[in-house]
């Protein structure tokens, strides 16, 4: 309990107050200099005289860590976090751990052990042998004292993003039951939507919502909750999902065969991404640009200049590093090499698929529609094989990627694996 005496020390300092000016007739001048050096613990009466003298609450005096030190340290780690490279996660992890251990309390005290638990979660997904080294590397216990102290707080928005990242954990788990339940309770917390961040976790929970029914192959649920979440987000104007919520819709527009109708939310996400001016979602917004026009809408040479001038983008960016770039450019390069079998340029093709494999995460499954849309590039690869005079190769590749969509929704994408593998493994 040595920390409450250096407390009163540090507060006392700051305050330019001397011991005198502490002291009174409860507690004598000797009692306190005995206090700040540890020599003796004060009682719960004392601490109140002392922490009306000082003008302070008396938690200030007897917390462990003060408030200003767990803020800068916030300040720190976010700063680590938000960078792109796991090194500064890493360091961000060391640096909450031991404010952590000492229990604290309060707000700045409930942010640390949510960002504790995301980091945690992230180096599971991107850095697995980092993460095994952590010793209590279990993100649940730090999420759930965040919610708890959260609630303490009455922070309502901040223990719904909570419980919206579990959500999003059960959804990279492929748990869509369990994400749904998660979000539903979740709705059932959220009933006063007065504020930017619970309008934006509303919507966040219902797009989530939404791509776990659609991954359960219940599209109408899907089309109701996109309703829902869209209308609001328009009236509300509550736009950091809106894109995502578009997006959506476009593909199960076009999904279904309903070209104009999706074609009007792809154009309401180009203004979007005009009006907002952030380049990785104008990386993302080109990206599936290059999808639609290739899949979809059969214009190749579009998608050609598109994904070429994206690729280009990417590679000048400054706000990746080298290695992040690499690995952010695989799926436009892979999109590229189906533009160009499609174009039957099959060696070009060949090179950038053997050069850019995709690679699904180990540690999260990702729902069905976005593993479909990667791994369709083996049918694409297939082709180039059956092209090249390797119908071995590219039977293999299309039968596994048909086996690998089997069991997910029978979107367009899945049609078009079976179609490439009824061409190639025709005799």
């Amino acid at each position: 309990m040595t920390h409450v005496g250096e407390n009163i020390k540090r507060i006392r300092t700051a305050k330019n107050m001397t011991i005198s000016d502490v002291a009174n007739e409860h507690v004598s001048r000797g009692m306190i200099s005995l206090i700040e050096n540890g020599k003796t613990q004060p009682s719960i009466e004392r601490l109140q005289h002392i922490a009306r003298q000082l003008n302070v609450d008396i938690s200030e005096l007897v917390e462990e860590v003060p408030r200003e030190k767990m803020k800068s340290i916030l300040k720190q780690a976010l700063g680590l976090w938000q960078q792109p490279e796991i090194q500064p996660t890493i360091e961000a992890a060391a640096l909450l751990k031991p404010i952590l251990e000492k229990n604290p309390t309060g707000y700045e005290a409930a942010r640390m052990y949510e960002l504790y638990a995301r980091i945690l979660y992230h180096l599971y997904v991107v850095a697995i042998d980092q993460y095994k080294d952590i010793e209590e590397n279990d993100w649940e216990p730090f999420i759930g004292e965040a919610i708890n102290l959260y609630r303490d707080l009455q922070m309502d928005w901040r223990v719904i993003e909570c419980q919206g990242f579990l959500s999003e954990i059960q959804f990279d788990m492929a748990d869509y039951y369990g994400t749904v339940e998660i979000i539903d309770q979740a709705l059932e917390e959220l009933t006063v939507m007065d504020s930017l961040e619970t309008k934006s976790m509303y919507i966040q929970l219902l797009g989530t919502k939404t791509f776990a029914l659609e991954s359960l192959g219940r599209y109408e649920e899907a089309h109701k909750q996109l309703d829902e979440a869209i209308h609001f987000a328009r009236e509300q104007l509550v736009m950091d999902q809106y894109y995502n919520l578009l997006n959506a819709r476009a593909f199960l527009y076009y999904d279904s065969q309903q070209p104009e109708k999706a074609q009007e939310y792809v154009e309401e996400c180009s203004l979007f991404v005009k009006l907002i001016k952030h380049e990785g979602l104008s990386f993302d917004y080109e990206l599936n640009q290059v999808f639609r026009e290739e899949f979809y809408k059969k214009d190749y040479l579009k998608a050609l200049a598109i994904a070429e001038k994206l690729i280009g983008k990417i590679e000048a960016s400054e706000a990746y590093p080298k290695e992040v770039k690499a690995e952010f450019n695989t799926l436009p390069k892979s999109l590229l090499a189906r533009v160009l079998t499609r174009l039957e340029r099959y060696e070009e093709a060949l090179l950038l698929f053997e050069d850019n494999p995709i690679v699904l995460p180990e540690r999260i499954q990702l729902n069905p529609i976005d593993v479909a849309l990667r791994v369709l590039s083996n049918s694409y690869e297939a082709l180039c094989h059956y092209h090249l005079g390797n119908p071995k190769k590219a039977e293999e590749l299309a039968r596994s990627t048909v086996e690998r969509m089997h069991n997910m929704p029978h979107s367009s994408i899945y049609h078009f694996a079976r179609e490439v593998l009824a061409e190639v493994a025709a005799k």
